[in-house]
């Protein structure tokens, strides 16, 4: 009787054991599920001037024991669902990725959620951002409009052909690139993408030479008349007075509240409503040889192509600072988005950059322009 106690003992004991160590075991197996990212993932916290990107990852488990594998970005744009079917990778491996294309700028995060068939889970983050986007430049001397990302990279010098006439200005909004042909005396437009390129969009400006855009309008310096002219984006209701009284403008810029020009004769920076009403033509004393002009929420931006430098001040016209950038080579054209200022060197044919408090200036971010007068960025 006791050895018969003992060996149901026994027995009992080893199940007890194994069914134990199959306990550690499953756990110890959903436990050491990883997800791994691998190539051609972005790096954590890496900055893409593309609006698309891929990324592909591994993991610690064989295809057929998936239950779910989830792919969520969040950020400016967002997405949830199934990420790639997973095939074998190895003989214990699994892989997957998922690819997002037309992302707006902004901080993302993509999320890997994968589910076992035992009930395991495991996940992994990547964190990236999309600053994706283009610089534009009039090339007077060859008549084209050069674009290339916001890194400097793939300049395209001829971006825009065949619908310029001594361009001068250039401007850019969410659906067109907007410039101003000086010997004709007309404002072109075009699509993001360079096509639809209408050389005669607004015609009538008398020496037109600077451009900017609004959310409701385009406006323009007439050079030869000393006006600040505006249309409607669809280019009807053109009024080439919309200001008068200038003197010799060359530069023009728009905010929430106001329009900016610059006064080349006078070496002074007007400003007025966006009706036109209550024009300034000497809001700042800005300097001579007074060229281009840009605006952000926080600051005034100017160029004097005489002194190689670029100038600027509060919103306000107070804080005047004629040398916030020095060393530039007869910069023109003046543009400005939330981390950067760049700027045309005509003598050099370059385009400038620095960070947007002046400092890191790099005077040839852009090489290879054909007298490059405008400058203009967008937010993509």
């Amino acid at each position: 009787m006791q050895s018969s106690m003992a060996v149901v003992r026994k027995g009992l004991i080893a199940a007890l054991a194994a069914a134990l160590l199959v306990g550690v075991l499953a756990a110890s197996a959903s436990a050491a599920s990883t997800v791994a990212f691998v190539s051609p993932s972005p790096t954590e916290g890496a900055k893409l001037t593309s609006k698309s990107v891929s990324f592909a990852f591994t993991y610690n488990k064989k295809p057929n024991t998936t239950r779910a594998l989830v792919c969520t970005l969040s950020g400016p744009t967002s997405s949830s669902g199934p990420c790639d079917a997973r095939v074998a990778s190895g003989s214990d491996f699994s892989r997957s990725g998922t690819s997002y294309s037309g992302l707006a700028s902004g901080a993302y995060t993509l999320t890997v959620a994968l589910t076992l068939t035992d009930g395991g889970t495991a996940s992994a983050t990547r964190h990236f951002s999309v600053r994706a986007g283009h610089v534009y430049w009039a090339n007077f001397d060859t008549n084209t409009t050069g674009r290339a990302s916001f890194d400097g990279t793939g300049a395209d010098q001829s971006f825009i052909t065949g619908a310029s006439a001594a361009p001068m200005g250039v401007a850019v909004d969410a659906g067109h690139v907007y410039w101003t042909n000086s010997s004709s005396g007309t404002l072109g437009r075009a699509n993001l993408d360079g096509t639809g390129a209408d050389r005669s969009f607004i015609t009538g400006a008398s020496g037109p030479t600077g451009v900017a855009v609004d959310a409701g309008h385009v406006y323009w310096t007439n050079y030869q008349t000393g006006t600040i002219g505006r249309a409607n984006l669809d280019g009807t209701g053109a009024d080439q007075s919309l200001i008068t009284g200038a003197s010799a403008p060359e530069g023009v810029a728009v905010d929430g509240g106001h329009v900016y020009w610059t006064n080349f004769n006078t070496g002074t920076l007007g400003r007025a409503n966006l009706d036109g009403a209550s024009a300034d033509q000497s809001f700042i004393n800005a300097g001579p040889a007074l060229e281009g002009v840009a605006v952000d929420g926080g600051h005034i931006y100017w160029t004097n192509s005489s002194s190689g430098t670029l100038g600027r001040a509060n919103p306000d016209g107070t804080g005047a600072n004629r040398s916030f950038i020095t060393g530039a080579s007869r910069p023109v054209g003046v543009a400005v988005d939330a981390g950067h200022v760049y700027w045309t060197n005509l003598n050099t044919n370059t385009i400038g950059r620095a960070s947007f408090d002046g400092t890191g200036a790099d005077q040839s971010f852009i090489t290879g322009a054909l007298a490059p007068f405008g400058v203009a960025v967008d937010a993509g």
